[in-house]
C-alpha cells in the first residue's frame, strides 16, 4: 500500500494504571510515563508535522499531569483525542478536557449498573459515568462510545440500543477483543460475528452509526457490501497510518502488536517491519482476487501470532468457503454512509 510520508496520528499510552478490571484487557504494565517524556513525544510529533494526537492508557485521567499534558498538546496545535472510561472527572479536570480536547472516546461496557459492574468490576457509580458522558457531549465537538465485543454484548445488544440512542454519539464503535488465550474469545468465531453483523445492520437502519472498528475480514459477512458497511477494515490500523508510543517507552505498530519499532517517531516510521505489515502477498489467493482488499487487508495482524507465531498470516476468522461465497456475489463499490 502507499504509506503516508508521516503518521496521520500518534497514540500515546501515558499510563498503564486503571481503576477497572476488564477480563479482556491486555494491559501489560502499570507504568506511568514521566511528563518530560510525553512532552518530548509531542515536540517530535509537532516537528514532523503530525496533526493528530491520541492520549490513552490504562486510564489517562489517572496520570497526575493529565491537565498539563492536554494543555501542552493543544498549545502545540494538535487535534487532541482522549480515550477514557469517564468514570471520575473532577470539575477542574472536566474544564481541562473541554478546553483542550477535540474528540473523546468513552468506553462503555454495560447498558446499566449491573452489566457495567459485572464486566468492569467498577466501584464507581454508573449513573455518574453517564452524566459525565452527557457533559462531555455538551461541550466536546465529537464524542464516540466504544464497546469491546463479548458474548454478553451480543446477548444484550438490543438492551444497549435505547442508551446509545439517548447518548446519540458520533459513532458507537465496537472493538474486537485481542487475547488469544481467553476462552470466550476462542468461542467468538465466524457464526458469532455473523450474528453480530445482523444486529449491527439493524442498528444502522435505525440511524445508529455503529460498526466494528478494528480489523476483521470483510468477507465473513458473506457479502462484501455488508462487510464494507458493518466493518471498518484494516486500512487505518496495523501500523499503516498511525503508530503507538507504549507506556514502556518504545513505539509499536498498534495497541496489540508489541513489536519494538524504536524510541523515536522517525525511527519507528522507517522501521522495516512496518513495510512488512503493508504487504498482502502472503494472504490466500482469494484475498488477492478481492475488490476490497485495500480496505480489508486480510484482517488483524495482531491475531495470527496467537496461533501462527507470525503477524504475516491470514486472520483466524478467514474462511475460504465463506470468502468464495462473498466473492461470487455482485459487488459495486460505494462509499461508507
Amino acid at each position: 500500500m502507499e504509506r503516508p510520508v508521516r503518521p496521520i496520528e500518534i497514540i500515546i499510552e501515558i499510563t498503564g494504571k486503571c481503576r477497572l478490571a476488564c477480563p479482556y484487557c491486555t494491559r501489560q504494565s502499570r507504568k506511568e510515563v514521566p511528563l518530560k517524556d510525553i512532552k518530548a513525544t509531542l515536540d517530535e510529533a509537532a516537528s514532523l508535522g503530525i496533526k493528530v494526537i491520541r492520549i490513552t492508557g490504562g486510564e489517562p485521567l489517572l496520570h497526575p499531569d493529565i491537565q498539563t499534558i492536554l494543555a501542552y498538546a493543544k498549545m502545540k496545535k494538535f487535534a487532541v483525542i482522549l480515550n477514557t472510561a469517564a468514570e471520575d472527572i473532577s470539575p477542574a479536570l472536566m474544564k481541562a478536557i473541554i478546553t483542550n480536547v477535540d474528540a473523546v472516546l468513552v468506553s462503555l461496557q454495560g447498558h446499566n449498573e449491573k452489566s457495567h459492574r459485572a464486566y468492569t468490576r467498577s466501584k464507581l457509580s454508573f449513573l455518574n459515568k453517564i452524566k459525565n458522558i452527557f457533559l462531555l457531549k455538551a461541550y466536546v465537538p465529537n464524542v464516540w462510545i466504544a464497546t469491546v465485543i463479548t458474548p454478553g454484548v451480543l446477548q444484550c445488544f438490543t438492551q444497549f440500543i435505547p442508551l446509545i440512542k439517548k447518548i446519540n454519539p458520533a459513532a458507537w464503535i465496537l472493538l474486537r477483543p485481542i487475547n488469544g488465550l481467553n476462552r470466550d474469545i476462542k468461542k467468538m468465531g465466524i457464526p458469532f460475528y455473523r450474528a453480530l453483523t445482523l444486529k449491527i445492520m439493524k442498528a444502522r437502519q435505525r440511524n445508529i452509526n455503529t460498526f466494528i472498528a478494528n480489523p476483521i475480514p470483510l468477507c465473513i459477512a458473506g457479502d462484501l457490501r455488508i462487510g464494507l458497511e458493518a466493518f471498518f477494515g484494516a486500512k487505518f490500523d496495523n501500523g499503516h497510518v498511525r503508530i503507538v508510543r507504549s507506556s514502556q517507552g518504545f513505539y509499536k505498530p498498534s495497541y496489540f502488536l508489541e513489536t519494538n519499532l524504536g524510541n523515536s517517531i522517525k525511527t519507528a516510521w522507517d522501521h522495516p517491519f512496518l513495510r512488512e505489515l503493508d504487504r498482502t502477498d502472503f494472504l490466500p489467493n482469494l484475498c488477492q482476487q478481492c475488490p476490497v482488499l485495500d480496505t480489508c487487508r486480510g484482517g488483524y495482524r495482531s491475531m495470527p501470532p496467537h496461533t501462527r507465531q507470525t503477524a504475516l498470516a491470514e486472520d483466524p476468522l478467514f474462511c475460504p468457503v465463506i470468502a468464495q461465497k462473498a466473492l461470487s456475489k455482485p459487488y459495486l463499490k460505494h462509499p461508507r454512509p
